[in-house]
């Protein structure tokens, strides 16, 4: 339900302008000396073809940390702690908490906390909005404290260069609530839990899941595994998630960094002096696949291509032809041990797609599918759309 204020602003709003932006209405729930949980509440109009809304911290030199109680959305992802969420078809309203955590210093009374930011593609038009900064009150009452809201840190120790036993600590764990925690397993590596800790254990294709149904009255949970790699680990390669319910709340929180302890073991010279600087390294065959593979220029936009094969190695000539029957030309990319064997690069969705239907018509790569990159770095077929205020073709 809308909140009754929101109404009337909607509704004046929406006599003069079309497509207004969202009405954004947040109230502090509790704040202390290092936590701060407000309830957030957006009116939408209108009816955008795609809609995103992003939770951007503002202080760059405080350790914050923000989680959310779930949103129900089509796409979720962190990137450089902000939070985004998209929609195909925007809801009428949204409403959820945020609760920001930090260490230490306090943050100033007077300093912006964080920008809630809109994004909608609707009539082909792109719009952008910063709907409000959230920001503690100069004096606000001390409200009554909850119990301390449960968190987690991933701890790491290196046993070779391509292994390590991660830890997960998770603390102010209540008595009886649920826990779920998801631990994403890098691409190029093996799981192998150590210490369920009491979890019960699920295992997706990229993902070692540990469920607690009912917590006992330990105040940490420990889980360990083991990671056995095919290249050297990266602390940016580990991510997680973290979803805790209590009562008749749910908190979900992103677990991004891994502490590293213990010694750390020399990398091979050859390995080290071979790795691409970049995140990710591309060779291009801008011929057939008969051609031999050169090194190909990073891209400078927003592109498309269609994702045709990804395995562990380069292919020989001939080879991706013999495996899935594509003879056009194709680049390879490389990175988190897999080899992604991409079609050339085109300027927009629509021609990305028609090459997709193309490419199932004739090849065996009947799963192939669009990819977007920015400036040569792979980013969410939705975030270009957005970027490019471009249409999503079903």
């Amino acid at each position: 339900m809308i909140a009754p204020i929101l109404l009337p602003v909607l509704a004046l709003l929406s006599a003069f302008n079309p497509s207004p932006s969202p009405v954004l209405e947040w109230a502090l729930v509790e704040h202390d000396r290092h936590t701060c949980t407000i309830d957030v509440k957006l009116a939408l109009t209108g009816d955008p073809d795609l809609s995103k809304l992003s939770l951007v911290p503002r202080q760059h030199d405080l350790e914050l940390n923000v989680a959310t109680t779930p949103l129900d959305c089509d796409d979720h992802w962190v990137r450089n702690n902000a939070l985004s969420w998209m929609w195909n078809d925007a809801p009428s309203h949204i409403a959820f908490e945020v609760t920001m955590s930090w260490k230490s210093p306090n943050p100033d009374p007077s300093a912006p906390l964080l920008d809630v930011a809109w994004e909608q593609i609707a009539d082909g038009n792109r719009q952008k909005w910063t709907l409000g900064t959230v920001s503690l009150p100069d004096n606000a009452p001390e409200p009554e404290r909850r119990d301390p809201a449960t968190w987690a840190k991933r701890i790491g120790e290196r046993t070779t260069d391509t292994a390590a036993d991660i830890t997960v600590s998770i603390q102010d764990v209540k008595p009886q609530s649920f826990v779920k925690l998801t631990e994403y397993v890098p691409s190029h590596c093996t799981c192998e839990v150590l210490d369920a800790a009491g979890a019960s254990l699920r295992r997706s294709e990229n993902a070692q899941i540990f469920l607690w149904f009912q917590t006992n009255d330990a105040p940490q949970l420990l889980p360990r595994y083991r990671l056995t790699c095919a290249e050297p680990l990266r602390e940016g390669a580990f991510d997680g998630e973290l979803e805790v319910a209590f009562g008749t709340r749910t908190n979900t929180s992103h677990i991004a960094q891994v502490e590293w302890v213990g010694s750390t073991p020399t990398l091979n010279e050859n390995m080290e002096l071979n790795q691409s600087p970049d995140a990710q390294s591309v060779v291009s065959n801008a011929g057939t696949p008969h051609s031999s593979h050169t090194a190909a220029p990073a891209s400078q936009a927003v592109t498309f291509a269609v994702q045709l094969l990804a395995n562990h190695r380069d292919l020989a000539p001939g080879e991706l032809a013999e495996a899935i029957g594509y003879e056009g030309s194709y680049s390879t990319t490389r990175h988190d041990g897999w080899h992604k064997h991409l079609t050339h690069e085109v300027a927009t969705y629509a021609d990305a797609h028609a090459l997709r239907s193309m490419v199932w018509s004739t090849t065996a790569a009947d799963d192939a599918f669009v990819t977007a990159s920015l400036e040569g770095e792979r980013i969410t077929v939705q975030e270009g759309l957005l970027l490019l205020n471009q249409t999503w073709i079903p």
